[in-house]
């Protein structure tokens, strides 16, 4: 799902939910993406061994 982040400041409880059941949501500036928000789970997973110490 893709929305402006104007959009996205009055539905970001419905945002987060969506987020945490797996779906990405894209960002958008001026049409462009610029920030995506996905479940902390997801994060986990994608960041698990990049930040291995």
């Amino acid at each position: 799902m893709k929305v402006t982040t104007t959009e996205a400041r009055n539905i970001l409880p419905e945002l987060v939910k969506r987020a945490e059941g797996g779906e990405a949501i894209e960002f958008t500036t001026y049409g462009q993406v610029k920030a995506v928000l996905i479940s902390h789970e997801r994060y986990e997973r994608l960041t698990r061994d990049l930040f291995k110490e």
